[in-house]
C-alpha cells in the first residue's frame, strides 16, 4: 500500500510569478543527486536562463559540497536557503514555487513530489523509480526526461511553465489518490482481509 500524504493541510492560495521559481524540498544527501541538480542550474544561470531558486530540506552534519557552491554561484537566483522550522513556511515556499526537478537516484515514494504537485508545483521526473507509477509517464510523457536530457527537458520547461499551469489540475487529479483520506479506507479493507 501507499503513504498517505495530509493532503488537505497543504490548501493554498497560489501567485502568479513572472520569472519561475525552481524548488528544492529534498533531505541534502547524496542519493537525491544534487550534483545534477545543480549543475544543471549553474549552466542554465551561464546559458542566461532566468529562474529563481528555493532550496529547502534537512541538512546533517555531513552534506554534499555542491550546497555550498550553489549558495555562492547561484546566490543572485536563490531566494531561499534551508530547513523550514516551520510547516507553515515550508507551504509558503512550495505554494510560490512553479517547478520541481527531480534527480533522486533513490525513492521508494516521494511525499515531498506529491506536496509540491498537490500544490500546484510541476515536476519534472526522471523515467524511474517510483515516478512513472506515481505520475503516469503515459499520460503526462512532457513531466518525464531520460538522464541524458535533462537540461533540455528542463530548459523547455522554465521557457513554457505558464502553458503547463494549465495542466496542473490533471496532474492534481492523479495524486490526490494518496491523500489520507482515501488511503486510509484502503488499510482499512487491507487490514479486515487479513483478520478474516
Amino acid at each position: 500500500l501507499y503513504l498517505g500524504c495530509d493532503l488537505n493541510k497543504m490548501d493554498f492560495i497560489k501567485k502568479n510569478n513572472d520569472i519561475p521559481i525552481i524548488l528544492w524540498n529534498h533531505r541534502w544527501e547524496y542519493d537525491k543527486n544534487p550534483e545534477v541538480f545543480f549543475n544543471t542550474l549553474f549552466k542554465l544561470n551561464n546559458d542566461n536562463i532566468k529562474f529563481k531558486l528555493v532550496i529547502l530540506g534537512e541538512k546533517f552534519n555531513k552534506f554534499p559540497e555542491i550546497f555550498n557552491k550553489a549558495q555562492e554561484e547561484l546566490k543572485n537566483n536563490i531566494l531561499h536557503v534551508g530547513y523550514c522550522e516551520s510547516f507553515s513556511e515550508y507551504k509558503k515556499w512550495l505554494c510560490a514555487a512553479d517547478i520541481l526537478p527531480v534527480t533522486s537516484n533513490q525513492d521508494f515514494f516521494g511525499v515531498s513530489i506529491i506536496e509540491a504537485i498537490y500544490c500546484n508545483v510541476i515536476p519534472l521526473l526522471p523515467n524511474r523509480l517510483s515516478y512513472p507509477e506515481i505520475l503516469s509517464k503515459d499520460c503526462f510523457p512532457e513531466l518525464f526526461y531520460k538522464d541524458n536530457n535533462f537540461y533540455n527537458r528542463l530548459n523547455r520547461l522554465i521557457r513554457d511553465y505558464k502553458n503547463l499551469r494549465n495542466s496542473i489540475s490533471d496532474y492534481k487529479k492523479l495524486i490526490i489518490r494518496f491523500d489520507w483520506q482515501i488511503i486510509k479506507n484502503e488499510y482499512d479493507r487491507t487490514f479486515e482481509e487479513i483478520c478474516n
